[in-house]
């Protein structure tokens, strides 16, 4: 008999996409398979629509809860699937028809743990018109845990690692190690869970196709809320990276590259926030770009950067010379 398959999809505000992603997953061409949909309180009509299609499909499985965020309602979609595999996919995207077939022909074949694959990034515009889609994917391969040295450590990898929504898990290694998504935390959490759970597995299989659609839309930048933990919570994300590579034994010199680079990007979306931030004043993102700035370890950590381009180089020149005027001066241009 072929394995069954729970699918997750915490359900929040997706009125206007919930049905493009939830027939993706009703129209497998796997059939064995239970859709969790997880009302996580939402407040528009998704409650209604999650259980109209409760009505039409008896795969459909629905969870009403108080609202509590999206790492609380994946944990609820763990403790009540019942599947040999269980995947996550967040309810405003929407998958390829053979994702499950494909992922779960290889997680057999092979006896492995965790299942990675790649996706399209597509970009669209306020009417849903598609406007490009990029392809990020990374090369297939199937390792051991006494392998793991092994697995080459690129730039799409590291990137692929950092989502839930593209890996099928074995259910019984979650559950017996209870391995959880931290539930409050935002930005890194999936990244956190990722972390854990690959460090535990005994063997992992990477597939080189993009089999779900990760959707990029339009959002007003013009000004937005900065959170004041936002680079702390970007540096927990670096560090769930580095105790992953370290557990897999990849070289100290794969580590150092890969962590410089993402401490490089983490102070970069940290002053693009900053530039835009409407809750704090010219002084405030100064001072708490200042703070950043004053860190000493974080110039021995970037010494290993590699930057791709003029501007990059440029600022990492005004980062080392801690021009943090200057550095928001020059993000809020780019806004204009």
């Amino acid at each position: 008999m072929l394995s069954k398959v729970s699918i997750v999809v915490p359900i929040y505000n997706v009125e206007k996409y919930i049905h493009r992603c939830v027939d993706s997953l009703r129209n497998q061409t796997y059939k064995n398979i239970e859709i969790i949909l997880v009302d996580d309180g939402s407040p528009d009509n998704c409650p209604i629509i999650c259980d109209e299609y409760a009505k039409m499909d008896s795969r459909i499985r629905v969870i009403h809860k108080e609202n509590g965020g999206l790492s609380d309602a994946r944990n609820v979609g763990i403790d009540k699937a019942t599947g040999k595999f269980l995947l996550f996919i967040d309810g405003d995207d929407y998958v390829e028809l053979n994702m499950v077939e494909r992922s779960i022909e290889v997680a057999q074949s092979s006896n492995s743990n965790v299942v990675i694959w790649g996706f399209f990034a597509d970009y669209v515009d306020d009417n849903e018109t598609l406007i490009k889609s990029v392809v990020h994917k990374h090369e297939s391969g199937i390792f051991r845990k006494s392998e793991y040295k092994n697995i080459l450590i690129g730039k799409n990898l590291i990137g692929n690692l950092g989502y839930a929504w593209n890996k099928m898990y074995e259910l019984s290694l979650l559950k017996e190690n209870n391995f959880k998504f931290t539930r409050g935390l935002s930005l890194v959490e999936d990244i956190v869970f990722n972390s854990s759970v690959l460090s535990h597995c005994e063997k992992i299989a990477f597939l080189d196709e993009p089999l779900i659609h990760y959707m990029q839309r339009s959002r007003v930048t013009l000004g937005t809320k900065f959170y004041e933990d936002y680079f702390e919570i970007k540096q927990k994300g670096i560090e769930a990276v580095e105790n992953l590579l370290l557990a897999w034994n990849q070289e100290p010199r794969v580590i150092s590259k890969i962590i410089g680079s993402l401490v490089f990007e983490s102070i970069r979306t940290t002053i693009g926030q900053l530039s835009r931030a409407n809750n704090l004043s010219k002084r405030d993102r100064k001072e708490y770009l200042d703070r950043i700035l004053s860190n000493p370890n974080i110039y021995e950590v970037l010494e290993d950067t590699e930057l791709a381009s003029l501007k990059d180089k440029g600022i990492y020149k005004l980062i080392q010379f801690k021009q943090s005027y200057l550095l928001l001066l020059f993000y809020r241009l780019l806004q204009k």
